[in-house]
């Protein structure tokens, strides 16, 4: 019943978007007066359509570590510009400082992260370790988007503990692939909690890259927080760009804990897209991490848990490349101790595939 509860979460969350508005038409031209206006009137210009996309991070891209973030995948749907939905856009419309005319995008996904000790093969893990754990989850988003500013909402909700097929989903992968370490002590993983996670993002952008020699470059920096029985952190940092026909950025381009970032660049409504496109970047943020389920445990219920630091810091180095409306990226993520006795940093891989109507 519990495997069935957590997927029921987020088949409900998909229900949350509406049909937009039909546009209005413009009013005819009367009888015999030539039309000289060549630009199509506001309600009827042309907009950015939807994305879909997926990606995936694993440590086996770090050097086959398979410890503490091992793997994670989410599969997500951003709309295209479009007008206000009047049933979710009270998320945008709690933030004062975000603009009524800039625009807007929502957004749906799910996906699983996976969280393991440093040693997979003990049946019983060393309780100083990192505890086995899993997160399934949906989440609603509202992206808006003004020139020289992106705001970003998130709603998840989803389970920890069985629930959450992380221990399937692992054993199912290391059965196949050669010379996998099996996990032996997902008897002790953290046990069955729905989590609900509020978070939020705020981006400075230029209003276009600067120019260096051939190569535009552009710096965004950043703030970000959430709320929630799972992630409770506070943060700020940077993104920095190197590339050829660089599209504005809508997002820092850093991982964190719940995944939060499915979407990252956008052409203007109206916009000619360049055939190819490509940037190389690096990324940093700071944390202040006041809860985080997967090091301190259940909420209500004993289970393990380890001593976490209360600061941490995040490094990204990646590459992205679009091609008309494919785009494929692929970055290395380092992340500082989390937890007393924690033998390395983080480091893992993601591979991001998307397509732009």
């Amino acid at each position: 019943m519990a495997v069935r509860a957590g997927w029921s979460v987020i088949a409900a969350l998909s229900l949350g978007l509406a049909t937009g508005p039909v546009l209005a038409q413009s009013a005819p031209e009367a009888d015999n007066v030539p039309n000289t206006n060549t630009a199509p009137p506001p309600d009827t210009a042309p907009r950015s359509g939807p994305s879909i996309g997926a990606w995936v991070d694993n440590d086996l891209f770090g050097g086959g570590t398979d410890r503490y973030y091992t793997n994670g995948v989410q599969f997500y749907y951003i709309s295209g510009e479009r007008p206000t939905y009047g049933n979710i856009d009270w998320l945008a419309n709690l933030v004062p400082w975000i603009g009524e005319h800039g625009v807007r995008r929502y957004g749906i996904a799910f996906g699983q992260n996976m969280y393991t000790p440093s040693d997979i093969t003990k049946p019983i893990p060393d309780p100083t370790d990192r505890p086995y754990a899993g997160w399934l989850y949906g989440r609603l988003s509202v992206i808006s988007e003004e020139t020289r500013q992106v705001d970003r909402i998130d709603l998840d909700l989803g389970m920890v503990g069985p629930a959450s097929l992380a221990e399937q989903t692992q054993k199912a992968v290391h059965r196949i692939v050669p010379g996998a370490r099996w996990p032996e002590g997902w008897d002790y993983q953290l046990k069955n909690e729905p989590g609900i996670i509020l978070s939020y993002e705020h981006v400075w952008r230029a209003e276009r890259p600067a120019r260096i020699g051939p190569f535009e470059a552009d710096i965004s920096p950043h703030v970000a927080g959430s709320v929630g029985n799972v992630l409770t952190f506070g943060g700020a940092g940077f993104t920095m760009r190197l590339g050829g026909n660089m599209a504005p950025p809508v997002g820092a381009l850093i991982l964190r804990p719940t995944a939060s970032i499915p979407y990252q660049d956008s052409v203007a409504a109206g916009a000619p897209r360049p055939p190819f496109s490509w940037y190389v970047y690096a990324g940093a943020e700071g944390r202040a991490v006041a809860r985080n389920i997967f090091l301190d445990g259940n909420s209500f219920r004993d289970s393990r848990s380890v001593d976490k630091h209360n600061f941490i810091a995040a490094f990204q180095l990646g590459v992205a490349l679009r091609y008309g409306p494919f785009g494929i990226s692929y970055a290395q993520n380092f992340l500082s101790p989390e937890f007393e006795g924690q033998k390395s940093y983080s480091n893992y891989g993601s591979i991001r595939a998307s397509y732009r109507f």
